[in-house]
């Protein structure tokens, strides 16, 4: 789950991870072509809460998956999820109402870079999203991004108003 939110990834990335492929020295997944869906290499970086969880992962001898569960590569973690959600009293599935599905931690990666200022463009590289439709589709406006929007509009009447009152005054001394 962490590795999904932290990254963004495709879940069908994340189970078929190899210890190949995570670069923990330059803190970069790199996805080869046939690793993704839409046959295009990408390059993910790892911060450092994600750093820290793949550091401490114990690696296996005989496989070079990143997750594994009794020595075999994960192939789907529909009852771990549902049993971790369910464990802190999140609803999941696509049948209740607001019920989380391991997709829409791609969302929020989405979301989150967004709202932390990175461009579209970056976070579409990181995604592999190849399209704005797409990237928007990703991308969730909420509650409080609308409030942030008024305040930002605030604060740029407060500084018009200011400099408004700034030429005034400075007709007011010409005249």
């Amino acid at each position: 789950m962490a590795t999904g939110f932290y990254t963004g990834m495709r879940k069908g990335e994340i189970l078929s991870l190899t210890w190949a492929k995570v670069d923990l020295k330059n803190r970069a997944i790199r996805l080869e072509a046939q690793d993704t869906k839409d046959k295009e290499p990408r390059t993910i970086p790892i911060g450092n809460d994600l750093y820290l969880i793949l550091k401490s992962m114990p690696r296996a001898v005989h496989d070079d998956h990143v997750f594994l569960y009794e020595g075999k590569p994960l192939k789907d973690i529909r009852t771990s999820f549902y049993k971790a959600c369910l464990d802190v009293g999140i609803k999941t599935g696509r049948a209740e109402r607001d019920g989380l599905v391991f997709h829409d931690l791609r969302h929020t990666f989405n979301t989150n870079m967004r709202k932390a200022g990175v461009s579209e463009s970056v976070i579409m590289a990181i995604t592999g999203h190849a399209t704005r439709e797409m990237f928007d589709r990703y991308n969730t406006v909420d509650s409080t991004d609308k409030k942030q929007a008024v305040a930002q509009m605030d604060a740029f009447f407060k500084n018009v108003d200011q400099m408004v009152d700034q030429e005034e005054l400075t007709q007011e001394k010409r005249g």
